[in-house]
């Protein structure tokens, strides 16, 4: 049995608990065993229908090891320093994805969420942390760092590099061959054609730099 927990509050950490319970449908081994704050994340906050399932923040639960953490929190900078909190005391950490088996061409990190749909193809790296929330394309050879968001509907096409702790808007594509860098905010509908470097805010078609972050 996997005891699964979800760090962090908020509507992100809601969606992690149904896509966590669609997969306890297909696998018995699987049970939740709450939500857990975290230094101040979470804690305090309304988890509405669920509120009756919130056990305090996770600084006071000693995991166990049959328990896992899943990261609740939708914000690079928040997954970062949850994961790394976590990582400290060793706790071992839940990859929520619901589809077809991963192909040995693929390497995947821990701690990633991985909403259904999400189509993959073939030598794709994912590291830790990363967000892919529903109806998200990766193509073949696609390398992609930590921590990264990619709202729904995004689409990295084949021969992408991604670094970390970047965010993706809805239905924003990254052409074949884009090198993206560290800290990017890419607009909604905007398209990445060769790439950017750190710290920039990406929007149109194509997408230019029209700030920074």
């Amino acid at each position: 049995m996997k005891n699964i927990y979800i760090i962090g509050g908020g509507g992100f950490a809601r969606e992690c608990y149904y896509n966590l319970m669609a997969m306890a449908e297909h696998d018995p081994a699987i049970q939740f065993g709450g939500f857990m704050g975290h230094g101040g994340y979470g804690d305090n906050i309304d988890y509405k229908h669920l509120q009756r399932l919130y056990l305090g923040d996770q600084a006071e639960h000693q995991f166990q090891e049959n328990e896992y953490a899943v990261i609740g929190a939708g914000s690079p900078e928040l997954r970062r320093k949850i994961y790394h909190d976590l990582k400290k005391r060793e706790v071992r950490f839940f990859t929520i994805y619901l589809g077809k088996p991963f192909n040995e061409s693929m390497d995947i990190g821990e701690a990633n969420i991985l909403a259904s749909p999400f189509w993959f193809t073939c030598n794709i790296k994912i590291g830790h942390g990363n967000v892919f929330n529903g109806h998200v394309i990766a193509a073949h050879d696609v390398a992609i760092g930590d921590f990264n968001f990619f709202a729904p509907h995004v689409q990295i096409l084949g021969n992408v590099s991604i670094g970390d702790d970047n965010t993706f808007g809805a239905n924003a594509i990254a052409l074949p061959g884009a090198k993206i860098g560290h800290n990017n905010k890419i607009a909604p509908l905007s398209a990445i054609y060769k790439g950017c470097r750190n710290n920039s805010y990406m929007l149109g078609n194509p997408a230019v730099k029209v700030g920074a972050v």
